[in-house]
């Protein structure tokens, strides 16, 4: 056997489940299953690097939320010489922002939840940002935390919550 890395993309299947037989010089080495789940407009589609070295690709719904935490980076100090023009003795130079996106599955079936599960200790997450194509500029790396839950009790679809921190930005007013 040749030992290195393949790589097979397969793009544009319907929704369903397809298996891929995978081949090495014409000899059958091991059978894939892609399970694809509907994709709608807005959804927010995330890929993580599961625990066998495989990009895993999974759709969010359109029910997602964005929040931000602020923090002051700096303030400047201003001489007030009237109490009637001055409106300060400090200003901010800018802040720190932290963005925060809460995403959503619907239905997610126990063994997507088991598949899923890696996402919470993936050494890589990814977070697509492109408008059609799939080129590296298209994906940011990103946190990712949640309920931590890979199986339920009763076996049955659930709902998958995870928050994904993207990367820190900066408003920076003054020099």
């Amino acid at each position: 056997m040749i030992k290195g890395l393949y790589k097979y993309k397969v793009s544009d299947l319907e929704a369903g489940v397809h298996t891929f037989d995978l081949y090495v010089n014409g000899e059958k080495t091991s059978t894939a299953t892609a399970i694809i789940r509907p994709f709608c407009l807005n959804s927010k589609l995330v890929k993580y690097l599961d625990s066998k070295g495989r990009y895993r690709f999974f759709p969010f719904n359109d029910l997602w939320q964005l929040s931000k935490r602020v923090n002051v980076i700096g303030e400047k100090g201003y001489f007030v010489t009237s109490t009637q023009t001055g409106q300060s003795d400090s200003r901010v130079i800018g802040y720190e922002q932290n963005k925060v996106l809460s995403l959503t599955a619907e239905e997610v079936s126990p063994i997507e939840l088991e598949k899923l599960f890696e996402i919470y200790d993936s050494p890589r997450v990814y977070l697509y940002v492109g408008s059609g194509t799939d080129e590296e500029k298209d994906w940011i790396i990103v946190r990712v935390t949640g309920d931590n839950i890979g199986r339920t009790r009763k076996q049955r679809n659930t709902k998958v919550s995870i928050n994904i921190e993207l990367p820190t930005g900066y408003a920076v007013s003054e020099i």
